[in-house]
């Protein structure tokens, strides 16, 4: 049985753009220049149309929008990534190349200290809310430092605290346990869909301390899949083939099935499949394209987000070539595109299958070759 009941459905989604160098926000007694990360709240709300969508139009056509500004500029010395604390909190964790981490809440537009990773971890990480928890994994080693928990922990009763003055912490805080390393041993980052090496994950099972974290990955013998109990805190593998997705799985209560982007031959496409007791590669239902760009536009990254109740919003990021006039010749240069697009799968009625719902759509223009993270 998987975990989750019925989800309420997120208002926001967060991009998170890699920026230039500013010169407002370097300190004055800093000699070296600073990354910038700008981080802004999409209003994914508007994107769905109720109680009926309207007739949905051709593929190919999106609406062009303007970006919300910034929420929040992140500053490090050098390469940042950001992670979500959990779904229904839309808490953000973001760590730096040394493992510091910041935590940020938009709906508060706070900001608050968090506890230093046990170990840094090689950047982008893999991060899967569970419960309050957060379970972090390094992609691409299998060394004592790759697989740690940020955990948290409500703070005892204040009278205990002054009588023993000893281990109870008095405070709700979260804190850093290392975990058993995986058994495999990641090989290369060749892996089709990859995340270093790591192609498919997600959650299965029940919630809290009985989940179990699934991940295909390709080591020095091959690919295979493997999954982590957090009850029992020991590995598994399930066999050599590998999940038929990429990036993470997202389980949705109300039709017992997990969401994600496909690898297959329909690559990137929404599919669906069901993981519960899986002992082999899982049949998929591949939904039709939500989006159809225009041919010149070369799609760099895809990323899935859910909603709540079988609503999502899909985000992909194209790069297209221009010709720009530089002393009476032609030079080229690349423009950057976002089409964040909501979906909906509903099930007409009772026995018909499962059917993807196309909302609206938003392009977004970049001035240049960015890095996102989408959450």
């Amino acid at each position: 049985m998987a975990a989750g009941g019925t989800q309420a459905m997120r208002q926001f989604v967060y991009l998170v753009v890699k920026g230039c160098y500013d010169r407002r926000l370097r300190c004055c007694r800093d000699s070296y220049m600073a990354d910038t990360f700008h981080m802004r709240r999409i209003n994914v709300s508007r994107f769905f149309f109720y109680p009926e969508p309207p007739p949905p139009p051709p593929l190919a056509m999106v609406v062009d929008a303007r970006l919300p500004r910034p929420c929040i500029t992140f500053c490090a010395p050098w390469v940042m990534h950001f992670m979500l604390l959990g779904r229904n909190s839309d808490k953000v964790l973001a760590v730096d190349h040394k493992g510091r981490t910041t935590m940020y809440d938009p709906a508060a537009n706070t900001i608050r200290a968090a506890p230093t990773l046990a170990h840094p971890k090689r950047l982008p990480a893999i991060s899967l809310p569970i419960g309050d928890d957060l379970y972090i994994l390094d992609p691409t080693s299998s060394d004592h430092r790759c697989f740690e928990a940020l955990v948290y922990k409500p703070g005892g009763p204040a009278h205990d605290w002054v009588t023993t003055r000893g281990p109870i912490d008095r405070y709700n805080d979260w804190h850093c346990q290392s975990l058993p390393p995986p058994p495999y041993h990641p090989y290369s980052c060749s892996f089709v869909g990859a995340n270093g090496a790591i192609g498919g994950y997600a959650v299965v099972g029940g919630g809290g301390d009985s989940a179990e974290i699934w991940v295909s990955t390709n080591d020095g013998s091959g690919s295979g899949t493997f999954s982590f109990d957090t009850a029992r805190r020991a590995w598994t593998k399930h066999g050599d083939w590998t999940l038929p997705f990429r990036g993470l799985a997202e389980y949705v209560p109300e039709y017992n099935l997990w969401f994600a982007l496909s690898s297959g031959s329909n690559n990137n496409h929404l599919c669906a499949f069901d993981l519960a007791g899986a002992a082999e590669p899982p049949a998929t239902r591949d939904f039709c394209q939500e989006l159809k760009p225009p041919k010149d536009w070369k799609l760099v990254s895809s990323h899935l987000v859910h909603l709540g109740s079988g609503r999502f919003c899909i985000a992909r990021f194209f790069e297209k070539p221009v010709k720009i006039p530089v002393c009476c010749v032609c030079d080229m240069d690349t423009q950057t595109y976002g089409v964040f697009t909501g979906v909906e799968v509903k099930k007409p009625g009772r026995g018909l299958r499962l059917r993807m719902v196309k909302h609206r759509s938003e392009c977004y223009r970049f001035d240049d070759h960015i890095k996102e993270w989408v959450l």
